[in-house]
């Protein structure tokens, strides 16, 4: 096996393809064969040396007697953790060693010092060094490792900026393949959303999700908000409840819980372990605000702490279930608080998928009917609060009838529109036996449930009627 490498890195030519054209051969002295299937082997041989004498050091943090943690590695990129400035230049000492004894080339420039502390502790002076006559190593108030950036607080807030960009960049692109496929259906929507955007926003959420984050909160908001059809001055609990998609939040829930799971059901010998069974114990004595102190607060939340003391694995089909009924229970108590969604809450009972989200209507005829819904449609009762006018003045200027114009006296009252009501009326007469005996609100609520195509070209039609009398 020796003879085999050893012939392999003997000799070895390489050249640089730029453009279909290449450079002069030149000759490679030192690293791994780029694109070999070896490469990775053998640099994981290489670079175990290192990581032995790293951890036997006893200068990382000590999570017990036994078990020491000075370094981190993944594939070519390091983490060097100590408890104190001393003794993290101790390992940078010990790095540069063997770097030098094996002729490994440190940057510089892409190895950086971040000071993790309490949000009212002052950075460390101490000044680092890659060795005594080296260059100063920067000090950073964040760094990007394996995707997330772990900011100096540990508050994830840079973190989640970077994610909410390139969510909403993601988001742009899917709306853009959207509208040139002509407006697909609901289902095939929300499929693009969970493939495209979805995992953008949730990257490492397992790790930061315990809370909420309102610019990634904005990206989910901003996805109903297209598919509905609203400006986004509309009322966020409209749209997102006809949507009837689950939040952020409940959703970066399950990852954490997912995580708990994997880490219950791994082997004690394995590092990632010993630091879980080490931070459970940090919150049973100090009652620390860490991992374990979050998933324990969320099985409280979902009566199983039970699975928490006894470091069982949760289902998560069952914490679907139970997440979902307290999203519905929390839209029902927001909406209540909303009096521009009065109208909704009359006719909408909970947060649910809306029949006339699914039909395959026309954008504008959605649209319309969630304008309607949400008190934003353009009719007095929407354009009189423009002016600061009490509602009681908001008063209908096709009629004279001398009353509100609000969505019950624009769809079933107005009598400008009794031309096309009447037509609209024999229609539904024909479909709903009931519909005479039935008041405004129970008329509303089985139209939107059972007909609101027919709805929403009714009301597209007396929305048009209505701006040619007022701007003839």
């Amino acid at each position: 096996m020796y003879n085999t490498l050893k012939m392999m890195y003997t000799n070895t030519y390489s050249c640089v393809n730029i453009n279909n054209k290449v450079t002069d051969w030149f000759k490679t002295e030192n690293g791994c064969r780029q694109g070999d299937v070896l490469s990775p082997t053998a640099f994981s041989i290489i670079i175990n040396d290192l990581l032995k004498e790293l951890n036997t050091s006893g200068l990382g943090v000590k999570l017990d007697a036994n078990l020491i943690i000075s370094v981190l590695a993944f594939a070519d990129d390091i983490v060097l953790i100590a408890e104190s400035a001393e003794n993290l230049q101790k390992l940078i000492d010990i790095v540069h060693k063997w770097s030098a004894k094996w002729r490994f080339i440190v940057n510089p420039e892409k190895s950086q010092i971040v000071h993790f502390r309490n949000a009212p502790k002052a950075q460390t002076g101490h000044v680092f060094k890659l060795h005594t006559d080296g260059p100063v190593l920067e000090k950073v108030n964040s760094y990007k490792y394996l995707g997330v950036y772990f900011d100096e607080y540990l508050t994830f807030k840079k973190a989640t900026d970077i994610l909410a960009t390139a969510g909403g960049r993601a988001l742009g692109a899917m709306i853009n393949k959207y509208k040139a496929l002509n407006d697909l259906g609901y289902d095939t929507y929300t499929k693009l959303y969970n493939s495209l955007v979805s995992p953008i926003i949730d990257y490492g959420s397992s790790v930061w999700g315990f809370k909420s984050y309102d610019n990634l909160d904005k990206i989910q908001n901003r996805a109903t908000r297209f598919f509905i059809g609203v400006h986004r001055f509309a009322p966020i609990l409209g749209h997102v409840g006809d949507m009837g998609w689950g939040s952020n939040r409940s959703r970066w829930k399950l990852n954490i819980l997912r995580l708990w799971n994997r880490l219950v059901g791994m082997d004690n010998n394995r590092l990632l372990k010993n630091v879980f069974l080490w931070d459970r114990g940090q919150h049973s004595t100090t009652n620390k605000s860490n991992f374990n102190a979050q998933v324990k607060q969320i099985l409280i939340d979902c009566n199983m702490k039970t699975l928490y003391t006894n470091l069982h694995p949760v289902d998560i089909d069952r914490l679907k279930v139970i997440f979902r009924e307290k999203d519905m229970l929390s839209w029902e108590n927001s909406v209540k608080d909303k009096c521009k969604l009065d109208f909704l809450t009359q006719i909408k009972p909970t947060l649910s998928i809306e029949p006339f989200v699914k039909l395959n209507i026309g954008r504008y005829e959605r649209s319309l009917l969630a304008q309607l819904r949400y008190g934003i449609l353009q009719i007095q009762l929407e354009t009189g609060r423009y002016n600061n006018e009490k509602r009681e003045n908001r008063l209908c200027k096709i009629c004279d009838r001398g009353v509100v114009e609000d969505q019950y006296h624009f769809v079933f009252h107005c009598p400008a529109y009794n031309d096309k009501r009447n037509v609209f009326t024999a229609l539904m007469q024909t479909r709903i036996p009931e519909w005479g005996t039935m008041n405004d609100t129970q008329k509303f609520e089985i139209l939107f449930k059972n007909h609101s195509r027919a709805l929403g070209k009714f009301v597209r039609d007396l929305f048009l009627y209505r701006k040619n009398l007022i701007y003839k």
